[in-house]
């Protein structure tokens, strides 16, 4: 027989019904003779969790008797182990009474839809291999980083980000590229031509050659078109 009632069961699996899920999306353990009082997991995701468990506290009573220090009076309590949690990736909450730890799943099941839907952008904070590749050969192939640009490399700078404009008016016919990518990647070039006055050779070469090339490959979203990208953008430290 499990530990909890059957009332305080039925109203966690109801608090499953939330969103864009349901009971039937999360595996459920109630188990017996444990202080672990229920275990949810997400089906589809099992690194999900949610546990509701009876935790004492009072601290390690080992420690306190060599540091001399009274111990405290231990304390039973109700604690929910959470993953994700409403900030970090595990958390605990202690709760006073049952029905706080069983309101926590519907706080639980909402984590688990805002951690799906922004996993993919927290992918992205990796830069990938071409992107590192780029800057990697800036700081192997750029004289004196932390200078500004001299007149004549100005020239040949515009000169090479024009042959850029013309080559998006190509790929836009060539490869299919949306109109609205094409006309984000013109601005950003002409952006790019503003900046060579502002930013000294180094900064100038990573941030706006790792933008126009994340701007290319997200117009251009075959492995072809990544490579087109990042020769494109290449051509602008040769």
């Amino acid at each position: 027989m499990p530990n909890l009632k059957n009332s305080i069961i039925s109203d966690i699996l109801n608090n499953l019904n939330y969103g864009d899920f349901c009971r039937d999306d999360f595996t459920t353990d109630f188990p017996d003779g444990s202080s672990t009082l229920a275990k949810l997991v997400f089906s589809s995701l099992p690194k999900y969790e949610f546990v509701i468990e009876e935790h004492m506290t009072g601290g390690n009573r080992f420690a306190l008797a060599l540091m001399q220090q009274p111990e405290p009076e231990r304390k039973k309590v109700i604690r929910t182990i959470e993953s994700p949690g409403d900030y970090r990736n595990d958390e605990y909450h202690t709760h006073n009474d049952i029905s706080d730890a069983v309101d926590r799943v519907i706080y639980w099941v909402k984590n688990i839809r805002e951690d799906l839907i922004h996993s993919k952008d927290a992918v992205r904070t990796t830069i990938d291999d071409i992107t590192a590749e780029f800057q990697s050969s800036i700081d192997e192939n750029i004289e004196n980083p932390e200078q500004y640009f001299q007149d004549e490399e100005k020239v040949d700078l515009i000169a090479k980000l024009d042959e850029l404009q013309k080559r998006v008016e190509s790929l836009e016919a060539e490869m299919g590229i949306d109109p609205k990518q094409a006309k984000v990647i013109e601005t950003a070039i002409e952006k790019s031509k503003a900046d060579v006055d502002l930013y000294p050779k180094g900064v100038w070469y990573k941030t706006a050659g790792t933008k126009l090339m994340k701007l290319f490959k997200e117009a251009l979203k075959t492995n072809e078109g990544r490579e087109i990208a990042s020769d494109i953008i290449k051509k602008l430290i040769s």
